[in-house]
């Protein structure tokens, strides 16, 4: 087997890169208006703490992106010992190995798998650039192959001397 590796789209970092750029360049626009206005009171300081709040969301998104585009994003490694999901918070199981994992089935665009001691490895597939469904297939291609087992036909036939 081979190891095969899906990771969430370049374009969505480059995405967030943009509205993070775009988001910090009003803040510095905004900030430079409202100070040169110079406004008295609850409306000055209400001024500045909503820019604060803007700046530091576009900071965020701004951030994430560049994280994104730099290739620390979410991603789903399988290889012949099992796979590893990094597909966010909350995913379950980061690391299983084949030998533990019970039962493959998908819902919407999330893969779920049962490993061993009641516990789930949750795949999120919107943050991935693969169809749910294949996903799953590829899976249980691989869980298949791991514990022996062959598609119907494919197995060689011994003749056995009696």
């Amino acid at each position: 087997m081979t190891r095969t590796v899906y990771r969430a789209p370049a374009a969505l970092g480059v995405r967030g890169f943009g509205f993070g750029a775009a988001g910090l360049g009003l803040s510095v626009i905004g900030a430079t208006l409202v100070g040169a206005a110079d406004p008295d009171g609850a409306l000055g300081a209400m001024s500045w703490a909503g820019l604060a709040v803007f700046a530091a969301v576009s900071l965020v998104f701004f951030a994430t992106g560049l994280v994104r585009v730099a290739g620390l994003r979410g991603r789903l490694v399988l290889d012949d010992d099992g796979f590893v999901n990094a597909t966010g918070p909350g995913a379950g199981v980061r690391k299983v190995a084949w030998r533990d994992v019970r039962k493959v089935q998908t819902d919407g665009s999330v893969v779920s798998v049962d490993v061993a001691g009641s516990k789930q490895s949750l795949i999120r597939t919107a943050a991935l650039d693969v169809d749910p469904r294949e996903l799953a297939r590829e899976l249980r291609s691989r869980l298949n192959r791991h514990r022996g087992y062959t598609p119907l036909g494919t197995a060689e036939a011994h003749q056995v001397d009696s």
